[in-house]
């Protein structure tokens, strides 16, 4: 899985997206504290630091599954609060 981990960090971006869109659909882009806006600006410090880490090489080799995990728990859970 060497060549496609870029692809274990799509979750991530979908859960960026997600509590993205929850923070101005849902509660109105009211505060910045807002846990989906938070959220949202974690997804992206964690994406960062992905791709600064790949660049620079200190990626160790299952690093990928701790990002793709994040972003998956992100994404399911910012689905699942949206629709509820």
């Amino acid at each position: 899985m060497t060549e496609s981990t870029a692809l274990a960090v799509l979750p991530l971006i979908f859960g960026m997206l997600v509590m993205s869109i929850r923070f101005y659909a849902r509660e109105g882009a009211i505060s910045v504290l807002s846990p989906s806006f938070l959220c949202a600006a974690f997804a992206v410090l964690l994406l960062v630091a992905y791709m600064i880490l790949t660049v620079v090489g200190l990626l160790p080799p299952y690093a990928w599954a701790a990002f793709g995990g994040v972003g998956l728990i992100m994404f399911v859970v910012g689905l699942w609060s949206f629709f509820r």
